[in-house]
């Protein structure tokens, strides 16, 4: 019995993980190995084993979790060693992450069986996890349960590795045939829509201005207008610029400075590290940063505005170094501030 609600509960949590993944986490699965104390009230002594868990994030810090395994445990008295299994469910949050380094505290219920006794209670994690790969993780974490039926408390230790698949390799295509289904426009899809149509018009509107007699034509080049649209990246946690960022703002000088009517709009943003309103302020920091590197380089500071996103409009979403490295950018939206030059958008 103990194996089949194993399987069964890992098929439909399977089952069920790439729908949801589709639109908000990623897929966990781990193998561990485990040690086990009973303590003496069960006639019960230590144990190992080890079993199997998988994990749905629903945000990039909430999964939930399923886990089962087996013990072998010893027992007094001189009676025979027993098989022990365990079923576990639980919510799992990552509270701190630094670096490589996450810690996870979870809680639910647990069902365990041996053929002498069955009981379930309470769960409880706290563990830590390393990051070997962008999807491969080593996993350590200390477990407590409560036998509620027997007034019975034990711990155990499980160490392994979670395997992560990532919700884009899940996409799946569905085609609706009658005229009765109307499709609903995605949010996130239209917005993004809007901003390549407002990147769009400030190109157009930047290629005419470089186009017409009174404006210097030596900023019309492609590499110069590519120019434009190339951010600056940072280093976690800092506001610094660093030399390839400092490059990128010379070959932006060289474009201000041939289009005297530009205005140019500096949008600092942040990784998901750190709490909205420590990101918000990071994200003004890297923003002046660029400005007044800006002004040191001639540029007259009455044509720069600042602004921050903070973790807001992520260019990758979820957890992880990468995702975290193109997130934390400054990037610039080139205005035209005299009337006669500027271009209206559709």
């Amino acid at each position: 019995m103990f194996t089949k609600a194993i399987t069964v509960g890992v098929a439909v949590l399977l089952g069920a993980a790439p729908a949801a993944a589709q639109q908000r986490g990623t897929v966990e699965l781990g193998a561990f190995g485990s040690a086990t104390s009973f303590g003496s009230s069960l006639n019960m002594r230590s144990g190992w084993g080890g079993g199997a868990r998988v994990g749905a994030f629903f945000t990039p810090r909430f999964a939930i979790e399923l886990e089962g395994g087996g013990i072998r445990a010893g027992r007094a008295l001189g009676l025979a060693d027993v098989n022990v299994g365990v079923i576990a469910a639980r919510l799992t949050v990552t509270p701190l992450q630094v670096g490589r380094l996450s810690v996870l505290l979870g809680a639910g219920a647990t069902h365990t069986d041996t053929y002498f006794i069955e009981s379930y209670g309470p769960h409880g994690l706290l563990g830590a996890k390393l990051r070997l790969t962008p999807n491969v993780d080593l996993r350590i974490d200390g477990i407590l349960d409560y036998m509620a039926n027997q007034g019975h408390t034990y711990g155990g230790l499980h160490a392994g590795l979670s395997f992560y698949r990532s919700p884009r390799s899940l996409t799946r295509t569905v085609t609706v045939a009658g005229p009765s289904v109307v499709a609903r426009p995605d949010p996130a899809i239209a917005a993004e829509h809007r901003r390549l149509q407002n990147v769009a018009a400030d190109y157009r509107a930047l290629r005419d201005s470089l186009a017409r007699p009174s404006v210097p034509r030596a900023a019309s080049s492609p590499e110069a207008l590519a120019t434009m649209r190339e951010m600056i990246h940072f280093a976690h946690d800092q506001s610094e610029l660093s030399d390839s960022a400092k490059a990128i703002l010379n070959d932006k000088v060289t474009v201000f400075n041939a289009n005297p009517a530009m205005r140019i709009v500096i949008v600092g943003f942040a990784s998901q590290p750190g709490t909205e309103a420590y990101n918000m302020a990071l994200g003004t920091r890297r923003a002046e940063a660029a400005k007044a590197y800006l002004v040191s380089q001639g540029v007259d500071p009455i044509r720069i505005e600042i602004a921050t996103r903070g973790e807001g409009q992520l260019v990758v979403e979820g957890p992880g170094e990468l995702a975290d490295a193109e997130n934390r950018r400054g990037q610039f939206r080139l205005l035209i501030a005299d009337p006669y030059l500027a271009v209206p958008k559709k």
